[in-house]
Parts: structure tokens; C-alpha cells; sequence
């Protein structure tokens, strides 16, 4: 089993993610599920930043813009 995901950016390149949800050594297919969510999400953060990063990156991206409008 594994989990499939596909980013599609912004100037529409797409990037494939995908993570096997086989652990080793573990019989239980749940548990194997469970890291492989876990290894997704990790992915994912990596590829996106995290939500606190982004919001500091968005904030300084519009700083400039709120001071063109004179706020």
C-alpha cells in the first residue's frame, strides 16, 4: 500500500509525492498507515514551509504594499 499526492504549482509543474506505508518489522497494516501518513505530512510541510513560515513570508511580502497605499 502506499499514498499518492501531486503538487501543482504555480506556473502549473506538477511534482509527485509518494510514500510506501509498509514499515518494517511491523505486521499491522493501520500502523503501517499511520507512517506512512506521518511521512507524507512531513512531505508536505517540507514542500509547502510551514504555516507559521508562511504567514511571516506573506506579511513581509505585503508590508511593502501597505506602505505604497499609506497605511
Amino acid at each position: 500500500m502506499e499514498l499518492l499526492a501531486e503538487y501543482v504549482g504555480q506556473d502549473g509543474q506538477r511534482q509527485q509525492l509518494r510514500v510506501p506505508c509498509e514499515a518494517p518489522g511491523v505486521a499491522d497494516p493501520f500502523q503501517g498507515l499511520l507512517s506512512g501518513v506521518a511521512k507524507m505530512r512531513e512531505l508536505v510541510t517540507n514542500l509547502l514551509g510551514s504555516p507559521v513560515q508562511r504567514e511571516a513570508q506573506d506579511r513581509v511580502t505585503a508590508a511593502p504594499e501597505k506602505a505604497l497605499d499609506g497605511e
